[in-house]
Parts: structure tokens; C-alpha cells; sequence
């Protein structure tokens, strides 16, 4: 039986070109909560975790020559230690992290680490994440459109949100004192995805394209082509944005301000 350790290494700060992983070995590249910059001594290191256990080298062929001595991974825990290298900087809502990511645990969910923030799965399958914002700490649902919220007690980020809801919570002790709702709602969300559900996609209206930007269009044909490469997204991001102005002096000049970034392909956030 061919052995299957596992590698993960983040694809811009572990120290090499981690392309070279690709043929060599199956490795999970993305973000490993080690970032050089957090952590100046890792500068001209190479490093990743090696079957759950965070390795240090100094060159490639050392790290390399680690890879190919690893026996398969077996772990005793659904924690990850990605989770932990990630809270190791997070001074702002430390404990608050530390309190949810214990109540989904609690809840048999895997850990690991997904678009930098600690995430919670069902087979691989994604239940829950966990996000620090400026006001709040968040328990996002990627379902909860299918929740029943009795208590009407979720919160839908955007009208454009589909399908995730939110749990927002600004102390360790709110957190606590909710604890039994939290884990309900978890268990909740856990029975949906067993069940395989999944949330009705609504169409997306059409979006007015403002008499400014068609102005525009108009006035520079490159202009309005460098908009439509952009993807649907992007476009639909830069419409809302431009219509978010009351006054169309201010639309005029929004889209004047966002025309360098239009034409590199870049969103209105980017």
C-alpha cells in the first residue's frame, strides 16, 4: 500500500517553489497560519508541516529529503495545527476564537484552515467558519439560508448572499451564555448536509448600467471592452459601486477613479 503523509505548505511563504511538490508528492498548498512577515526568523527558510508537525530547514533538498522518510499520517485529533499557527498572531478575538472553535469540535466537525480562517467540515464538506471583523467575531454558516433561525437571530451579510448566515458575537461570555443555541444551530447544520439539501439558487436581475458608464462606453470603445473581459462579478461589483452614488458628478467620478483598474482586469476591490 502506497504510504500517504500528509504535506502542507503555503504557496507563497514556505520558501520554495512549491510547484516541484506537485510531481513529487500529494501536498495541500495554500495558507499554513505561518507567515514569514509575522515571523521574521522563518526569512530564508524552508518549511511546511510534515504530517501535522511544523518543520523548519534550511534548504530545499533538506526539506525534500524529510518528505520522502515520512510514514503515513494517522491523526488522534480533529484539531488542526494549522488553527494553532494561525492563532498564534491573532491577538483580536483570540478568545473568542478559542470559545467557538471548542464548541464546533464539541460537534465531531474537522478542522482545517480554508481561505485563512479556521473552518469546520463534514466529510469534507464545509458546515461552519469562523472570522474576526472590526465590531464582531462571526460563526458563518455556508447553509444558512436552510436553518430555521426560530429565534431570527442570523444575519444575512448582503441582500446578494445567498446562501451563508451569520452568528456575530463581541465577547467570550456572550459566546458562553449562548452555547447550547450555538451547538444547536451546528447540529443543525450538520443534519442538512447529511441530508444532502442544497439552497435554491435565485436568478440574478438584470443590473442598470448607469447613464455615466454607458457615457463612457461611448465616448471609449477600449474602455467598455476592457469592462466586459472582466468577469460577471466584477462587473456586477463596479455597477453597484457606481450606482451606490446619489449625485452623477459622483458617479462620473468614481468611474474615472476605477478606469486604471479596469483596464488591468482588476476588481473594485482588488
Amino acid at each position: 500500500m502506497k504510504k500517504t503523509p500528509k504535506i502542507e505548505v503555503c504557496s507563497y511563504c514556505s520558501g520554495f517553489d512549491v510547484n516541484e511538490l506537485k510531481n513529487k508528492v500529494n501536498a495541500k498548498i495554500g495558507c499554513i497560519g505561518k507567515c514569514s512577515k509575522k515571523n521574521p526568523e522563518l526569512n530564508g527558510k524552508v518549511y511546511g508541516f510534515l504530517n501535522g508537525e511544523f518543520t523548519v530547514c534550511d534548504t530545499k533538498e533538506e526539506f525534500f529529503e524529510k518528505i520522502d522518510k515520512l510514514d503515513s499520517f494517522v491523526s488522534d485529533s480533529n484539531k488542526s495545527p494549522l488553527v494553532d499557527a494561525f492563532l498564534e498572531h491573532h491577538e483580536k478575538w483570540y478568545d473568542e476564537h478559542e470559545k467557538l472553535r471548542e464548541l464546533c469540535l464539541a460537534c465531531q466537525l474537522t478542522e482545517e484552515l480554508k481561505w485563512g480562517q479556521p473552518c469546520y467540515t463534514l466529510n469534507d464538506k464545509n458546515i461552519v467558519i469562523i472570522g474576526g471583523f472590526k465590531n464582531y467575531v462571526a460563526l458563518s454558516f455556508f447553509k444558512g439560508a436552510l436553518l430555521k433561525d426560530e429565534g431570527e437571530i442570523l444575519v444575512r451579510q448582503t441582500e446578494r448572499v445567498q446562501a451563508g448566515r451569520q452568528l456575530r458575537f463581541s465577547s467570550v461570555e456572550e459566546i458562553t451564555e449562548k452555547e447550547t443555541m450555538i451547538k444547536a444551530y451546528i447540529g443543525e447544520a450538520v443534519e442538512i448536509e447529511k441530508a444532502g439539501m442544497k439552497v435554491p439558487v435565485e436568478k440574478k436581475t438584470e443590473i442598470k448600467i448607469p447613464d455615466e458608464l454607458q457615457a463612457k462606453f461611448n465616448e471609449d470603445p477600449a474602455f467598455k471592452n476592457a469592462f466586459y473581459a472582466l468577469t460577471p462579478g466584477r462587473q456586477r461589483g463596479y455597477i453597484f459601486y457606481f450606482n451606490g452614488a446619489k449625485q452623477s458628478v459622483t458617479r462620473v467620478s468614481r468611474i474615472e477613479k476605477c478606469m486604471t483598474k479596469i483596464f488591468k482586469g482588476l476588481g473594485v476591490n482588488d
